[in-house]
């Protein structure tokens, strides 16, 4: 009898011995926190001061290059990020187009476009995604986020105020998420724009732009410190991304279209560094269109039919995109010389929307908790492959969309 409770006494020591040198296993993810920072360039994490997402970086998935899709513009990359889909294939063809099926232009800042469904038919954003299969999803913020989809919302959802500052933001999200475990969502978007504001208006070089950074910092840092008084820090996964880059322009590097074509036989569609124009009926065709805007256009424009635009694009096949496509070289736009005067004065100085190869156009993204892979960085990525791992992460079935299971292979842990 002795020896049975010395031995029983030995394996309790062993066992607790095994329980001291063994790391615990991470608890599983209880919720997933998506987060944009709009306009944060691939190399800013280099360039500026950002202490939070330097450490989630190198703690978890770094991505040395997010690609975004064409246009290299906001809502048609923030609703790609969330669908898996080319903006070809979802329908946000830019921040404003025009959509010959209704006669009507989508504007990105008109209250009727960011509300009504019809112009958000064309793709699953995650969220209705995750609802449709039981998980309670919330978004302060996102584009697309403000629309139900067949009569499916998010549980939450704020629409758009610019006015509110990073630290506002967070509490926001925060104070849904203090919710009871019944009630509280599984999944939520966050957006913060002020980068891509500061690089708009100075430039990416400027310390407004810095700034502005250390302010989203700050704000990640409160988002931290917050999930760690709910009690769900070590379970919540966190996905950091953005839509674009940000490059340098000035107007001195402007080419103007009423030097390339009769402005009156044209509608034209929107401007800056990509965009396009389409003609008016009776006057010539498409094809005629395009040979005589090339026939004058300087070296630093490229012009094609909607049909011929680079395959790698992934820009054809909808009526929602212009039917002579424009794209200026990095640094240069394309404008109307009416009001010019005027717009000159407060030109800004920096911009997006150029080729994605381009390298100021590349994005951030990080990916970092219990889900993920810990202290590593995978190769350059493009962003339609996020909606797979996003669902993967959460354990939904993805809708149909453009991506492949690459990022999900890369970024989750086995």
């Amino acid at each position: 009898m002795k020896r049975l409770i010395a031995g029983v006494g030995l394996l309790a020591v062993l066992l607790g011995l095994v329980s001291c040198t063994t790391p615990a296993a991470p608890p599983p993810a209880q919720l997933l926190i998506l987060v944009s920072v709009d306009g944060f360039r691939w190399d800013y994490l280099q360039k500026y001061e950002a202490p939070v997402l330097a450490r989630l970086a190198s703690a978890g998935v770094h991505a040395t290059r997010l690609t975004p899709s064409f246009p290299t513009k906001t809502f048609p990359n923030h609703y790609t990020l969330v669908t898996g889909l080319y903006p070809s294939h979802h329908g946000i063809v830019g921040n404003w187009f025009f959509d010959p099926a209704s006669g009507e232009t989508f504007g990105m800042s008109k209250p009727a476009s960011n509300s009504e469904e019809r112009w958000w038919t064309g793709g699953e954003p995650v969220w209705i995604t995750a609802e449709k299969q039981g998980v309670r999803s919330a978004c302060f913020f996102w584009p697309g986020s403000e629309t139900s989809h067949d009569g499916v919302r998010p549980s939450f959802f704020k629409p758009f105020d610019k006015k509110l500052r990073a630290a506002d933001r967070v509490a926001g999200l925060l104070g849904w998420l203090a919710l009871p475990p019944a009630e509280r969502p599984r999944f939520a978007t966050l957006y913060f724009d002020v980068v891509d504001d500061m690089g708009h208006r100075h430039g990416p070089d400027a310390p407004e732009t810095a700034a502005a950074i250390k302010e989203v910092d700050e704000a990640l840092a409160r988002l931290l410190a917050g999930l760690d008084r709910l009690g769900l820090g070590a379970r919540t996964d966190l996905v950091i991304v953005s839509d674009h880059g940000m490059s340098e322009q000035s107007p001195d590097q402007v080419i103007f279209l009423d030097d390339l074509m009769k402005i009156s036989q044209v509608q034209v569609d929107s401007t800056g560094p990509t965009g396009g124009v389409r003609p008016k009926p009776g006057t010539v065709t498409a094809a005629e269109l395009a040979a005589s805007i090339r026939a004058k256009a300087p070296p630093q424009l490229q012009v094609w039919l909607r049909d011929e635009t680079p395959a790698r694009f992934h820009f054809r096949g909808n009526p929602r995109i212009p039917d002579v496509v424009l794209l200026a070289d990095d640094h240069w736009n394309f404008e109307s010389r009416t009001g010019w005067p005027k717009r000159v004065l407060t030109y800004n100085q920096g911009n997006h929307g150029w080729d994605p190869a381009t390298s100021n156009m590349g994005a951030l993204f990080i990916a970092h908790g219990p889900s993920f892979r810990h202290r590593v960085e995978i190769p350059e990525v493009e962003n339609i492959h996020l909606y797979n791992l996003l669902c993967a992460a959460l354990g939904l079935t993805p809708a149909p969309n453009d991506g492949d299971q690459r990022l999900v292979q890369a970024a989750l842990a086995k």
